[in-house]
């Protein structure tokens, strides 16, 4: 724990956005997962991926990470690196060795065109489409310095529409029920007003 804290402390010195959005991507990749049936160490060990999946992020330069239009194609293969970044850091930690290969695919796609190994369906460890859908619901849902965020509602049609192809279905399935369950958030119920 002390050292999943320490990890924690440097992302959250690097980028607050980053670091807040990782606590709420484990927050609801727990939920999600739960929902899949999933328990005990398997849960505990996606919630640390979960925390730790952008933990790569720190060697990102700042100003690609705070970019406020798109990135190059050069930017974008730099902030691919993270996930690989991210695993290695983690590998040198026995405690995580069930955490880093889901922090290494949390941006494999269903289809196999993500990255860094280009996996597919059950080659992608089940945490990591877990933590892949959750992290782009919630990054859908926050405003980033390249867009407004999305409303619930849109984010949750962008969900169904990428069922299949960049996400596993039963974790869509599994998450979007799990949306439909949970009130709104107060600012949410006001904008949509």
């Amino acid at each position: 724990m002390r050292t999943l804290a320490v990890l924690s402390d440097a992302l959250e010195a690097k980028d607050s956005y980053t670091a807040a959005h990782a606590r709420e991507v484990a927050d609801l990749s727990v939920r999600t997962a739960g929902a899949l049936g999933v328990g005990g160490d398997d849960l505990r060990t996606l919630r640390y991926g979960a925390l730790l999946h952008d933990i790569g992020k720190i060697a990102i330069r700042s100003e690609i990470l705070h970019k406020p239009g798109p990135l190059t194609d050069d930017e974008y293969e730099e902030i691919k690196e993270h996930t690989i970044v991210g695993a290695k850091m983690l590998e040198r930690i026995p405690y995580f060795a069930d955490v880093h290969p889901l922090v290494r695919s949390s941006h494999e796609r269903w289809d196999g065109a993500g990255y860094p190994d280009e996996l597919a369906f059950e080659e992608i460890p089940l945490g990591a489409r877990v933590i892949a859908a959750c992290d782009a619901f919630h990054a859908m849902t926050s405003d980033r310095p390249y867009r407004a965020a999305m409303d619930r509602a849109e984010a949750i049609a962008e969900l169904r529409r990428c069922s299949g192809s960049q996400f596993d279905p039963s974790v869509i399935d599994a998450l979007i029920g799990l949306l439909d369950a949970t009130p709104r958030a107060p600012r949410e119920a006001a904008a949509a007003r």
